[in-house]
């Protein structure tokens, strides 16, 4: 029997072939995201991993030293076995690692914001992967972090402010002072200099617990020391010119930031006159944490810089420093630092002919202040047209508070009636308001202003025949003090006494006090005198005070609601020194606690 065999026609496999490929490519477009899943799952996986290991590579440098991170883009690498910054990113096969570095913020009650204080001891810490996944396909993994300061000891300390001087040797004394028992501690000294040391500032942090201190030496010398609560350590030098009977530098804090800045003479004349150093508030006391010298090289200044005044805009929102300075020719100009810069001097020069005693700028006789609540600024000085029956007062104003504020005319204000030897003012922290003083040596009169925020009320020949200011003095200082609602200025002078001579300010009437009996009695003349109101307690002022025995003393006023006020010979009346190496162009300096 003939068994027939059926076979598939040509039609029959085309059409099977077509079902097959329909059914696997079904299968295979249905596997392919289920691939890229796994596959992106994976690289994800190697981007985490490195992502942490940045962030591993970050917290190894912090503990080797916190001082070496700063903010920016990152990238690390390895060196001698250990953890470095390296550029601003780094490569690992088809993955970039930035590392990006911002500072922190803390809001009023500590807490991490925004904006705010900037905390100097804690970074936000990012670390981002980017790779190409395929073509036009980037991805992007990151993961972040905070990083502290943990090594860093808990500084407190149980005293309230500082004071530096010389006693004639190499190694700068300094003591500290304690408002609960009105005490100064015994001496201690800071490390030596070569030469002796004078004209001495202090200033403290307003984001923690440190103080910079500048002195010059008899050959011109600036010396820079930093104070962290524990220690002083004695960071740079350079040389200022003169022989420190001119004051040729200051310093002064960034009040948002905590930046110091050191601004100082050259000794050059007709080109950078000028120069400044910075420390990040981030950073501590220490040589390296400084920058290079930044020259200044200011347009209305030709001769060499003599003397030097900074003042910070006591905004908490602000990092403005106003400065003023006068050089050989007896020129004063002025600028604005920003942050980073100084900038915005006025299109002319200020004043081209300061009043002297003898040789140019051998006294101080110009002051700046900001106005507390609007960051405008105030300069005053003494031109030297100023004499008995003469107005030789002057100010101006840059108004609005940036580092473009608008430079007002130079204006002699009203009403008064002398020269301007020695002058002061002092800025209400509470206000506006801003008290001025000044004594002329042409006839020894002492005159007191009071700035309201718009216009000045004045008042001449307050006291008349008062001490004579010499050249190198300050014999009249301002402040003022706040207890609860009650709010006073004060002015403190000379008045050839072995007293203390001062008058109080309500607003713009000011009334003679009886004088302070010291102990012991002031040697006369006295030689410089400054005075500083407690930032923490602000009802209550230190005097400072050498006389002309080369003694240093210090004399506490504080101020009640009533007010009823009271003097007090600190440190139980003894003599911080009795052999100052230099009585007059600022001998000392003192400055209180903020933190």
């Amino acid at each position: 029997m003939l068994i027939k065999k059926n076979a598939f026609s040509l039609v029959e496999v085309i059409l099977a072939i077509a079902i097959f490929a329909i059914i696997t490519g079904g299968g295979i477009v249905g596997l392919i995201p289920a691939l890229n899943q796994n596959r992106q799952s994976g690289e994800i996986t190697i981007a985490n991993r490195l992502a942490e290991e940045g962030l591993e590579a970050v917290r190894s440098i912090r503990s080797r030293d916190f001082n070496l991170i700063t903010s920016g883009a990152k990238g690390v690498g390895t060196s001698s076995n250990l953890w470095t910054f390296n550029g601003t990113s780094d490569t690992t096969d088809k993955y970039t690692r930035q590392i990006t570095i911002n500072p922190a913020y803390r809001d009023g009650s500590g807490n991490l914001a925004l904006s705010g204080t900037l905390d100097p001891d804690t970074w936000l810490v990012k670390s981002t992967i980017n790779w190409n996944f395929s073509v036009g396909d980037t991805k992007q993994f990151s993961l972040d972090t905070v990083l502290t300061n943990w090594k860093k000891p808990i500084i407190s300390v149980s005293y309230d402010g500082l004071i530096v001087y010389s006693d004639g040797t190499t190694k700068p004394p300094w003591r500290s002072y304690t408002t609960s028992t009105n005490t100064f501690s015994t001496e201690s000294t800071m490390p030596s200099l070569v030469g002796s040391p004078r004209n001495f500032v202090i200033r403290t942090s307003p984001k923690k617990i440190e103080a910079i201190a500048g002195m010059v030496t008899s050959t011109g010398v600036l010396y820079v020391y930093c104070f962290d609560g524990v220690t002083w350590t004695q960071d740079w030098s350079t040389t200022v010119g003169g022989t420190a009977t001119t004051r040729r530098f200051d310093i002064a804090y960034e009040s948002n930031s905590g930046k110091a800045v050191v601004l100082y003479s050259t000794n050059a004349a007709n080109t950078n006159e000028l120069a400044s150093r910075t420390k990040s508030g981030a950073t501590s006391c220490g040589s390296a944490n400084w920058s290079g010298a930044t020259n200044y090289d200011p347009l209305r200044t030709s001769g060499i810089v003599q003397w030097v005044k900074m003042n910070p805009d006591p905004r908490t929102s602000s990092n403005l420093i106003a400065t003023i300075w006068a050089d050989a020719n007896s020129d004063l100009s002025a600028a604005i630092w920003d942050g980073s810069t100084f900038q915005n001097e006025p299109s002319a020069v200020t004043e081209a002919s300061l009043e002297v005693v003898t040789t140019s700028q051998d006294v101080d006789d110009f002051d700046l202040a900001y106005e507390s609540i609007t960051g405008d600024l105030m300069l005053v000085w003494a031109n030297s047209a100023g004499n008995n029956g003469t107005n030789g007062v002057r100010y101006r104003l840059c108004t609005g508070g940036t580092s473009t504020c608008a430079w007002g005319a130079i204006t002699t204000p009203p009403t008064f009636a002398d020269d301007a030897t020695n002058l002061d003012i002092s800025a209400n922290p509470n206000s506006d308001e801003i008290v001025f003083a000044s004594i002329g040596n042409a006839n020894q009169d002492l005159q007191i202003g009071y700035w309201n925020g718009s216009s000045w009320t004045n008042t001449a020949n307050v006291m008349t025949k008062v001490q004579n200011p010499p050249a190198g003095t300050k014999l009249v200082t301002t402040g003022w003090l706040t207890s609860g609602a009650t709010t006073r200025s004060v002015v403190i002078y000379d008045n050839k006494k072995s007293k203390l001579s001062w008058h109080v300010g309500n607003g713009g009437v000011f009334t003679a006090q009886t004088d302070f009996t010291t102990t012991p009695n002031l040697a006369n003349p006295q030689k410089w005198y400054e005075s500083a109101t407690n930032p923490k307690n602000k009802n209550q002022l230190m005097l400072s005070i050498t006389d002309n025995g080369s003694d240093l003393f210090a004399k506490r006023l504080i101020m009640d609601s009533t007010p009823t006020f009271t003097w007090t010979n600190s440190n139980g009346a003894t003599a911080l020194e009795l052999t100052l190496g230099q009585s007059t162009v600022k001998p000392f300096g003192f400055a209180w606690w903020q933190k």
